[in-house]
């Protein structure tokens, strides 16, 4: 995984991690791929480019939810059917500032965990034998709940005043969980988050740490 790199241009750490991204006017969209990106704009690979200075909307795709900006293309080139932008954002936006965040803690905390799992593991001496102890009696099982037959659609707010509406599907390999923020954004289809758990319960857990995180 690449680790962030310092932007010399405004002194922002850029992160070369691809994120799906669509960008255009409302007369003409198009979908291309963020190369890197940092709180003051993105570098942005596309068969389809806009002249240098205009101003379009963009729609970044971070892993949590999607980012809608207002940007100006500072430069662009084309080579083999391919081009690439430079946008630059036209004012301050805190939503891209708080998901560059959140996503740079998370890369951050995959670089260490990544750095952990390859350093060798040092060696310690072996535990003294625990004194035995008498076994206690196994306590009695509980019979786990009924889970609901047909899919569960629920809409709800987090801490942060996002409106998100839940939709809990039975799958033949367990509960399907979606999610997406409303009202929707102009262009985004993709769901903010998806996920496919082993029960019920595991589900309305990942919906209730979504919620909690946003």
């Amino acid at each position: 995984m690449t680790g962030p790199e310092l932007d010399k241009r405004k002194g922002k750490p850029r992160i070369q991690r691809r994120l799906p991204v669509r960008f255009g006017t409302d007369a003409k969209m198009c979908g291309g791929i963020v190369s890197d990106i940092s709180e003051g704009g993105m570098r942005v690979e596309s068969p389809e480019s806009f002249p240098i200075n205009s101003v379009i909307t963009a729609f970044v795709q971070f892993p949590r939810h999607s980012v809608r900006l207002r940007v100006r293309v500072i430069w662009c080139s084309a080579a083999g059917g391919s081009a690439s932008m430079g946008l630059a954002l036209t004012q301050p936006e805190p939503t891209l500032k708080r998901a560059f965040a959140e996503w740079l803690a998370e890369v951050k905390l995959a670089a260490a965990e990544t750095a952990a799992a390859d350093a060798p593991a040092a060696t310690a001496p072996p535990p003294a034998a625990p004194r035995p102890e008498p076994a206690a009696a196994p306590p009695a099982a509980t019979p786990p709940a009924a889970e609901p037959k047909g899919p569960i659609t629920r809409r709800l707010e987090s801490r942060q005043g996002q409106s998100y509406e839940a939709l809990l599907e039975r799958q033949p390999q367990g509960w399907n969980l979606t999610v997406v923020q409303l009202p929707r954004q102009l262009g985004v289809g993709a769901p903010d988050f998806v996920s496919l758990c082993s029960d019920y319960a595991s589900a309305e857990k990942a919906l209730r740490d979504f919620v909690r995180s946003h």
